[in-house]
């Protein structure tokens, strides 16, 4: 009779080495939890267990495994550039001193002071390995979209334009010059962007660069691989060509985009056909030439059809002067009854989501200059505040999901403190899957609670109520200027200006 309270663990034959009795396979969830806790291990740790449920731990392995055993591994130097870029774009210095941190509390060698080692880590990270991180991080956020989410089963997106400031160095200033109205030496190269945000998750699918001259249209060419069938594109004015719809519409992708100011000047409301007091469908031909601004050469331009139907839609709404203007907008949804025109006013208010997002990046992370010399690494800066913005994009939508609430009543600026609190919680919790789990739950539970307070009638007047310092403008090279101060006046040498 075999008696049960034996210890298995005891071989019958003592002869024999334990290794010849083998181990039970492990599960695929044990594999799982063990390999994110070795890559948690082996990164900073807080920044690695907050975002571990979002991003894949296989992924960060294997550019981990072929790199060299260095201080800044690419999993430490990623971790320690999003720590910087979500504390508000804080300097390199901080970003190795968070690291030195990390190093001394897990007995590893602490590296130098020195930020140089720290930059060429971040040089050595590859776009290939960042886009692969950004796409990961994209199509999980597509696969927890909600219906709800979603407006009359299109997927609403938006396309917009900005820029941002580079340090003066010659070779920022020869890729992404300065304004032509400033004196050589006297201003800051800048970096025309533009991006494609999906309103349904807040994820930023794709952003693309360009000299400050360049167009909004010229850079949105770049970024048609992110608009796919049953998707509806809200753009502004400055989108609203031609070639712009059309090609939309031969991707499968619907547009609603504000009138351009041309068209608006000599538009005839009397042309077309009435669809209602406020519609009309007119029939928009191709132009005969060329515009100059387009992307296509002559054989593709050729090829777009020769006209396309255009449901524009008149309606007054109040500006920030608190005037009463009309707007006009133009949309390829030409059934009036399908898609009324009330709901597609109310939706077009959402295309301001993205103004939002920007203002997110440049404002709220301090984002509005670059701190990098080469457009080399400010595209690479530009690929990680993505991932950045994406990654507390994520967590939102993780808490919006698990609460049922709506996605765009979180706040981005409330979550992102929140998140930068609680990074204490997760230290030395790399190796305890089950309460890192406990706590991202209760992380997920208090993001659910930071929400936005509705305020319709607040006034914002764009003004500055703090004045700057009396300094003079630099107007010309700063190594030749030279000020004389003056009490509260600053102003140029009389010397130095004869000279």
């Amino acid at each position: 009779m075999v008696d049960f309270g034996v210890n298995r663990n005891q071989p019958f034959l003592t002869g024999f080495s334990a290794r010849l009795y083998g181990r039970a396979k492990a599960s695929a969830q044990a594999r799982i939890a063990c390999e994110a806790s070795r890559i948690s291990a082996n990164s900073i740790a807080e920044n690695a267990s907050i975002f571990a449920p979002i991003l894949s731990p296989g992924l960060m392995a294997g550019f981990q495994a072929a790199a060299r055993n260095r201080s800044f591994t690419p999993t430490t130097s990623f971790w320690a550039w999003i720590d910087q870029l979500l504390d508000a774009n804080s300097s390199c210095s901080k970003a190795v001193s968070r690291v030195q941190t990390w190093c001394a509390e897990n007995n590893r060698t602490v590296p130098s002071s020195a930020t140089g080692a720290y930059c060429l880590a971040r040089q050595r990270l590859g776009s290939d390995f960042l886009a692969q991180i950004h796409q990961n991080l994209t199509q999980a956020a597509g696969s927890r979209r909600r219906s709800c989410d979603l407006w009359r089963g299109f997927v609403p997106k938006a396309i917009d334009g900005s820029s941002v400031q580079l340090l003066d160095t010659p070779e920022n200033q020869q890729r992404f010059p300065q304004s032509s109205s400033q004196q050589p030496g006297c201003g800051f190269p800048i970096m025309a962007i533009a991006g494609v945000l999906d309103l349904s998750t807040g994820a930023w699918l794709g952003m693309t660069t360009g000299p400050a001259h360049t167009h909004d249209t010229r850079l949105a060419a770049k970024l048609l691989e992110h608009f796919e069938p049953g998707d509806l594109v809200l753009a502004d004015r400055a989108f609203n060509s031609y070639e712009m719809l059309v090609t939309l519409q031969q991707r499968g992708a619907q547009s609603l985009m504000r009138l351009h100011a041309s068209r608006h000047r000599s538009l005839d409301w009397r042309k077309g056909k009435k669809l209602g007091s406020n519609e009309r469908l007119v029939t928009w031909h191709k132009p005969v030439q060329i515009p100059r601004g387009t992307n296509l050469d002559a054989a593709q331009w050729a090829a777009l059809p020769a006209s396309i139907s255009i449901r524009l839609i008149r309606f007054n709404y109040e500006n920030r002067a608190g005037e009463k203007v009309v707007m006009v907008l133009a949309t390829t949804l030409t059934d009036s009854l399908l898609h009324p025109w009330e709901e597609l006013s109310d939706l077009y208010a959402m295309r301001w989501d993205i103004e939002l997002k920007l203002r997110d990046l440049k404002t709220t992370l301090k984002l509005e200059r670059f701190e990098v010399r080469s457009p080399d690494m400010a595209e690479k800066t530009l690929q990680m505040v993505m991932i950045a913005q994406n990654l507390i994009r994520a967590m939102v939508q993780r808490a919006a999901c698990a609460e049922g609430i709506s996605l765009t009543s979180l706040s981005f600026k409330g979550s992102l403190d929140l998140i930068r609190a609680w990074q204490s919680r997760f230290r030395g919790r790399a190796h305890h899957c089950h309460k890192r789990a406990e706590i991202h739950d209760k992380l997920l539970e208090i993001i659910a609670t930071k929400r936005l307070t509705p305020r319709p009638f607040r006034h914002e007047p764009r003004a500055v109520k703090r004045r700057p310092k009396p300094f003079a403008k630099l107007t010309e090279h700063r190594h030749t200027y030279q000020e004389i101060q003056h009490r509260s006046r600053y102003q140029i040498s009389t010397t130095n200006a004869l000279n």
